[in-house]
């Protein structure tokens, strides 16, 4: 099914090129005008603009997997780094992957800040602090992002042969991503490359993104607790992704973390987001660019989901990680706009969390 079929017959809502140069250009001014289909399978609980609350949800998303067959080998994901002059009038230069002469706070250590998306807008807007200078010709501007005494570092998919994944099937090639690139939509890939990338930079805040429906910029309050009427195991309670030769997260596919995360956080157990969520609505509703809502249920059972349950179990397992959660952004949503909701979500979250007050990893 095309995902313009699956938007006229199915209700989502939340749930992600590589285009040369020049297509990148028209891409960009193209996004605006255009919408994007929601991540499938998500659930469709009620949002609110009020604060998350810490405590264990009991309604989360559930769905039958589809099984709609494909061909094509499974990801492990592999990334090409490189740097750039920052272009930030605060910034310090240095190596942007060693983070060997970048601003490193006043107790002498790197401290990383990683943001990961999936489907546009989220991989356009992160575009800006990747160290990739394929993904970002203009250069990396994370080096002391803000002033806020951190280093900023995004990592994202790339759909070729035009950027546009929304005229290609879920599973498809087009719509999964380059295996050039980082968080290919598809379990097996994003289970390696979440890993290898937190081990690598060890962030203390780390944010995810990634592509949902009809809505706007939604702090999701929490996340996992799937599986509520699913008698099997774990890898079941997440829907197909309809790539490879494995369409699930599976015990033997997948990174052992990811495994023990979706075995401990489903049937109801969730964790909290560690954002700061009221300072993050307080910074974004005034820009009056579209709604911001909290949702008090989950991002779905699909790679949003997924994504996001990741990042919530890194903050569990690495004691210097102040801060993570995830956010969805709207299909519709211009990528200025949401640049400029991810900028001032960044300096909230910044604030929140002084670097000088923050331990080395």
């Amino acid at each position: 099914m095309s995902y313009a079929l699956c938007l006229r017959n199915r209700s989502f809502t939340p749930a992600e090129p590589m285009a040369s140069r020049r297509r990148l250009a028209t891409l960009l001014a193209s996004l605006a005008a255009c919408g994007e289909p929601a991540d499938p399978g998500e659930n469709t609980g009620s949002s609110t603009a009020v604060p998350a609350t810490t405590e264990p949800s009991t309604t989360s998303s559930t769905g039958d997997a589809i099984t709609a067959p494909t061909t094509g080998e499974s990801s492990t994901g592999s990334s090409t780094s490189g740097s750039s002059d920052a272009s930030s009038s605060d910034a310090t230069t240095g190596d942007p992957t060693t983070g060997e002469g970048s601003t490193t706070g006043p107790i002498g250590c790197a401290k990383n800040v990683v943001l990961m998306g999936y489907w546009p807008p989220t991989n356009e807007m992160l575009r800006p602090w990747s160290t990739d200078p394929t993904q970002n010709p203009d250069g990396w501007i994370g080096a002391n992002w803000g002033g806020h005494g951190y280093d900023v570092y995004a990592f994202f998919p790339e759909f070729p042969p035009d950027g546009d994944p929304t005229d290609d099937d879920i599973g498809e090639p087009g719509a999964v991503g380059s295996p050039d690139y980082d968080l290919r939509v598809d379990y097996q890939a994003t289970s390696a490359d979440f890993w290898r990338l937190v081990d690598e930079y060890q962030p203390v805040i780390l944010v995810t993104t990634s592509r949902g429906g009809d809505i706007g910029w939604e702090v999701e309050a929490r996340e996992g607790g799937h599986g509520l009427d699913n008698p099997g195991g774990p890898a079941q309670d997440w829907l197909s992704d309809a790539h490879g030769a494995e369409h699930h997260p599976t015990k033997a596919t997948t990174e052992s973390r990811s495994w023990d995360a979706i075995s401990e956080y489903r049937q109801g157990k969730t964790l909290p987001s560690q954002l700061p969520i009221e300072a993050i609505v307080a910074a974004t509703e005034p820009l009056g660019l579209t709604s911001v809502v909290v949702d008090q249920q989950t991002s779905g059972n699909f790679l949003s989901g997924f994504l996001g349950l990741h990042g919530l179990y890194y903050n569990q397992l690495a004691p210097h990680n102040v801060a993570a959660g995830h956010i969805h952004v709207g299909y519709g949503l211009p990528v200025a706009d949401a640049s400029a909701l991810l900028e001032a979500t960044l300096h909230a979250v910044l604030q929140a969390h002084p670097a000088d007050a923050v331990d080395c990893p």
